[in-house]
């Protein structure tokens, strides 16, 4: 029942990835965490997004950023390697009370300029990729991504500051996801902390990736450009308050 359950939930998450290009890991968790545990779900959506980076990166790959792509990455790769061994005995509760809120007051203020402004979305867009914002930027999601594999608004917010939109933001959030994935794999095996007894789950969640993330893919050229983003800050306000009240039910009951 657990396998089955867990195979549905990935379906629907990479689904909605194969759509908006990111929010499978801020979807997975939460539902198969009861099932699993927070620590083995976070190992295992973090090596199952991999794939679904990859299909999204091989799909787009036209519209790769390299100015963007190498600045986040830089200090990017070290931090998520760093977090990958913090995760061994790390506390996630206040990391993810503080991600949380960020993602909170982030998403509501974009929603908010929107209804204020009601502005219109351009396609033409100036990418602001010298930006030194770009390399704290990396560093954070990075280490954050290693402990909780959760941390996309803060790539979401870094692309949307530097004009990337739909197409582009799907391809440079997943070529960042493929490479920091491919740099702290690994260690899941070398530190002996990939439960090998959920190892058939493990397997099966890549086919299911695969149809979920093309099944998907196939509506994104059909969302305009301002309801994409639109879409994009709903996500992060619900995934939001969720993060809030687990981490805060975790400090005091737990």
């Amino acid at each position: 029942m657990i396998v089955y359950l867990s195979l549905i939930a990935i379906f629907f998450s990479s689904m909605v990835y194969g759509i908006i290009g990111f929010a499978d890991a801020l979807i997975l968790i939460p539902i198969i965490t009861p099932l699993i545990g927070v620590k083995n779900a976070v190992i295992l959506v973090n090596l199952w997004g991999t794939l679904t980076s990859f299909l999204n990166f091989i799909k787009y790959r036209e519209f790769l950023d390299k100015g963007y792509y190498v600045r986040f990455l830089s200090l990017g790769i070290p931090a998520t390697i760093f977090g990958t061994f913090l995760i061994i005995g790390f506390g996630l509760d206040w990391i993810e009370l503080i991600l949380g809120i960020f993602i909170l007051g982030y998403s509501s203020l974009k929603l908010y300029q929107y209804y204020k402004k009601n502005k219109e979305i351009m396609v033409e867009r100036k990418l602001y990729t010298k930006s030194t914002l770009i390399f704290f930027g990396g560093f954070t999601y990075g280490l954050l991504t290693a402990l909780i594999s959760a941390a996309g608004p803060l790539n979401v917010a870094l692309l949307e500051k530097t004009g990337h939109y739909r197409e582009s933001f799907i391809e440079n959030f997943a070529a960042i996801g493929f490479a920091l994935s491919i740099a702290r794999n690994p260690f899941y095996f070398i530190t002996g902390i990939f439960p090998y007894e959920l190892l058939l789950l493990f397997l099966l969640g890549f086919p299911v990736i695969l149809l979920g993330t093309k099944f998907g893919q196939k509506f994104t050229p059909k969302i305009p450009v301002k309801i994409f983003e639109i879409i994009i800050f709903c996500f992060l306000i619900g995934i939001s308050l969720k993060s809030i009240i687990t981490a805060i039910f975790g400090l005091l009951f737990y």
